[in-house]
C-alpha cells in the first residue's frame, strides 16, 4: 500500500507544472482600470492528485488561517493546495489532496449530481464548511473540508433552524429547474455575507425575467436586480471586505472570430433604486484586444487587497487552467 501511495505521489510531482504566462497585451494602459492590477499569472497543470484527475476547475476558496487553497472541479472533484506567495507572485502550489465529493451517506457524486460550479468557505456551528452550488439540479450543499456532505444536526429551537437555512436554503424561484433558461445556466456561484447570509445567482437571468435584469438572491428571496446587457454570464460571486460583492462575469462572441470577454464588477447591495443595485465595472478585458484569456469561472479573496482568479479548461487540450493573482484597490 505504501508503494502505491509513493508511486501516485511521484506521478503527481512528475506531471505538476506551474508555467508563467503574461496574459496582458504589451500595450495595455493600466490607467483604464486603475483599481485592478494584474500581479502574476500561471498555467496550472497536474496529472492526478490523490487518484483524481485535475481538470475543469470552476471555483476557488481560500482559508487564510491555514494557507490552503481549495479548487473545485465541475465534475465534483475537490482539491487542496498549499499556496505560497513571494513578492506578490505565485511562488508555489503544493498539492495536498484530491477527492470526490460524497453525499451524507459516503456515496461518491456521479453524473446527475456532479455539476459543481460555485464554492465559498464559511464558519458555522464552530466548524469550517464549504458551500457548493450546482447546476442540472439547482441547489447549494454544505460540505466538510474533506469533501463529505454535512449531515444536518438536530435543531431544537426556531433560531437554530433559521441559522441552518441561512447556509443552504434556496427560495422557491431558484428550486425549480424550469425557471432557468438552460440546465447549464443555473447556480454557477455562491458566497456568504454576515448581513444577508448565503447569496447566489443564476449564471444567466431566469427564463421569465427581462434579459437585462439579473437577480441576486439569498435564502429569503431576491435581494435586488443588477443591470446586464444580456450576454455576460455571472460565473462567481465573492464577498468583499466591506460586505459588498465582487462579480466575475464572462462572455463568448463568435463573430467575426472567437472573442472571450472577462469583467469584474462591484455590486453594492445596500445602494438600490427601484430594486436595482448599483454596480461599478472595475475591470474588463477581451481577447480581441490581445489579452490571453480563457474560460474564467472562479475568484477568491486571499488577504488584504489580493485576489485569485481561475479558468476552467473544460478538459480540453486547447484550453488551459489559468491562475491569476491580482490586486483590487478600494
Amino acid at each position: 500500500m505504501r508503494l502505491i501511495v509513493l508511486f501516485l505521489s511521484l506521478c503527481t510531482l512528475l506531471f505538476a507544472k506551474l508555467i508563467p504566462i503574461d496574459i496582458q497585451p504589451a500595450d495595455y494602459n493600466t490607467s483604464r482600470y486603475p483599481k485592478v492590477e494584474i500581479l502574476d499569472s500561471k498555467i496550472v497543470s497536474f496529472g492526478r492528485i490523490g487518484g483524481e484527475k485535475f481538470f475543469g476547475i470552476s471555483a476557488l476558496a481560500y482559508d487564510p488561517e491555514t494557507g490552503i487553497l481549495y479548487m473545485l472541479s465541475d465534475r465534483s472533484r475537490l482539491f487542496g493546495f498549499k499556496l505560497r506567495l513571494k513578492g506578490e507572485k505565485i511562488a508555489s502550489l503544493k498539492p495536498l489532496f484530491g477527492t470526490r465529493l460524497r453525499d451524507a451517506y459516503g456515496h461518491k457524486y456521479f453524473v446527475k449530481k456532479s455539476d459543481s460550479e460555485g464554492m465559498t468557505l464559511v464558519k458555522a456551528d464552530g466548524r469550517k464548511l464549504l458551500l457548493i452550488s450546482f447546476e442540472r439540479y439547482p441547489r447549494v450543499t454544505a460540505f466538510g473540508l474533506s469533501g463529505n456532505a454535512r449531515k444536518a444536526p438536530v435543531r431544537k429551537t426556531l433560531s437554530d433552524i433559521r441559522a441552518s437555512l441561512r447556509l443552504t436554503h434556496l427560495p422557491k424561484v431558484l428550486q425549480n429547474p424550469r425557471h432557468y433558461k438552460k440546465r447549464n445556466d443555473m447556480l454557477e456561484s455562491v458566497t456568504y455575507t454576515q448581513k444577508y447570509g448565503m447569496i447566489t445567482t443564476p449564471e444567466k437571468p431566469l427564463r421569465k425575467r427581462k434579459h437585462d435584469l439579473h437577480g441576486i438572491y439569498n435564502q429569503e428571496g431576491k435581494i435586488c436586480d443588477i443591470r446586464n446587457n444580456g450576454t455576460y454570464a455571472i460565473t462567481e460571486l465573492e464577498t468583499l471586505p466591506d460586505g459588498n460583492l465582487l462579480a466575475l462575469e464572462r462572455d463568448f462572441r463568435l463573430k467575426p472570430a472567437l472573442n472571450i470577454l472577462v469583467r469584474l464588477r462591484k455590486i453594492e447591495l445596500d445602494k438600490k433604486y427601484h430594486g436595482i443595485c448599483k454596480t461599478k465595472t472595475l475591470f474588463e478585458a477581451t481577447s480581441e484586444e490581445g489579452w490571453a484569456l480563457d474560460n474564467f469561472e472562479g475568484v477568491t479573496h486571499l488577504h488584504d487587497d489580493l485576489y485569485l482568479m481561475v479558468s476552467d479548461d473544460n478538459d480540453n487540450f486547447f484550453q488551459k487552467t489559468l491562475l491569476v493573482l491580482f490586486r483590487l484597490s478600494n
